[in-house]
């Protein structure tokens, strides 16, 4: 066996050699962690220019839509758009498109995405996939709706209370709504339950301006039907129920926060739980033949018969009608819960045309 001693210089070499071998491995993972932050960071990009594309066109098309047939068919061809443009595959876990009115004059569209990184991760606390998105508001000119006189009305002649029903514009401004009208404005009476019951056909129903929705009130005298005396006057408690209505300017949903009060004859007034008890069932029909009793081959529910009742949740666009049907007292009063002592169905509201809704991008 042949003793030898490696020569230190060699020896140097070969440790050197090791160490950048060393280094190099730890540190590959960092050289493709920044290599992959370019290429991740280029493809966010790319992608948000075209959700920030889109989502413009999109919220432009929808605040200009008159129909909801036309609203949906522009978040229908976003989804196609940025399908087209950026695909949906091995980058992507596809988009979530959100539309929603802010307001009767303000309409928001947000995009995300979310995107897988490439090499990204392989950074120290760098995550697998980053989302991008982007949003756009438009505003435009708030929608007015005009109303007609209710199509059907029927109030109980053999109820013992005296009811009468009212229409209005009901303002989703909250400074509106603190104001001392509580924001309705144009109380109009349109029916009530006299014998016989008082005409009024004469009644011009309110047209509602921006950010206001027709909304109806009805006014209870109880056990007075038969004492005109007692209907107005002064000195009388009376109860006092409102819709309060407003209307999603997309979908034409329309929302009620049903609100109830008694009103003394002092002036002074209580509020009362509508929650716990409704007084109102709503039932959009699509149209007239639909809003007849089940009984004639309609939708609505059958006289006298206990029921919970039924909110809408449909959308009350041109064309359609919503029924209204009314208990004159809530069930904590002695309602009989059929929601059928005062019957009432109206066309739903039309958005009176403008010439120029002066779109424009805020966002």
């Amino acid at each position: 066996m042949r003793d030898w001693v490696e020569h230190p210089l060699r020896s140097l070499a070969r440790a050197e050699a090791g160490n950048v071998v060393l280094i190099f491995g730890l540190s590959l993972p960092l050289l493709l962690g920044a290599g992959g932050l370019v290429i991740d960071y280029g493809n966010a990009v790319r992608i948000r220019a075209v959700e920030s594309s889109v989502a413009d066109a999109t919220a432009l098309l929808v605040a200009n839509a008159d129909t909801v047939a036309a609203a949906t068919e522009g978040l229908r061809l976003a989804s196609a758009q940025l399908t087209s443009r950026i695909g949906s595959g091995a980058t992507t876990n596809g988009f979530q498109i959100n539309g929603s009115w802010i307001d009767g004059a303000n309409y928001r569209v947000t995009i995300s995405t979310t995107l897988r990184t490439s090499l990204l991760h392989l950074l120290p606390g760098m995550p697998r996939q980053i989302t991008v998105g982007t949003a756009t508001t438009v505003n435009r000119v708030a929608p007015v709706y005009q109303t007609n006189p209710p199509t059907f009305s029927q109030l109980s002649p053999e109820a013992a209370d005296y009811n009468r029903i009212y229409m209005y514009c009901y303002s989703s401004d909250p400074k509106r709504q603190a104001e001392a009208d509580k924001g309705r404005r144009g109380i109009v009476a349109i029916a009530d339950n006299g014998t016989p019951p008082t005409d009024y056909s004469k009644a011009v129903p309110p047209t509602c301006g921006a950010n206001e929705a027709p909304s109806y009130m009805l006014r209870n005298v109880r056990n007075a039907r038969s004492n005109p005396s007692a209907w107005d006057n002064k000195n009388q408690d009376v109860y006092q129920y409102y819709t309060d209505t407003t209307i999603d300017t997309g979908l034409r949903v329309q929302s009620m926060s049903m609100k109830g009060a008694r009103i003394y004859s002092s002036g002074s007034e209580s509020s009362l739980d509508m929650n716990a008890n409704p007084i109102l069932e709503t039932i959009v029909c699509d149209n007239l033949s639909q809003c007849k009793n089940k009984s004639n081959g309609g939708i609505l529910p059958n006289n006298n018969t206990t029921h919970n009742p039924a909110t809408a949740n449909a959308s009350c666009s041109e064309g359609k009608y919503m029924y209204y049907g009314w208990e004159d007292r809530p069930p904590n009063a002695g309602s009989d819960r059929d929601y059928d002592d005062i019957r009432v169905i109206v066309s739903c509201p039309t958005i009176v045309k403008v010439a120029d809704k002066k779109l424009r991008i805020v966002e």
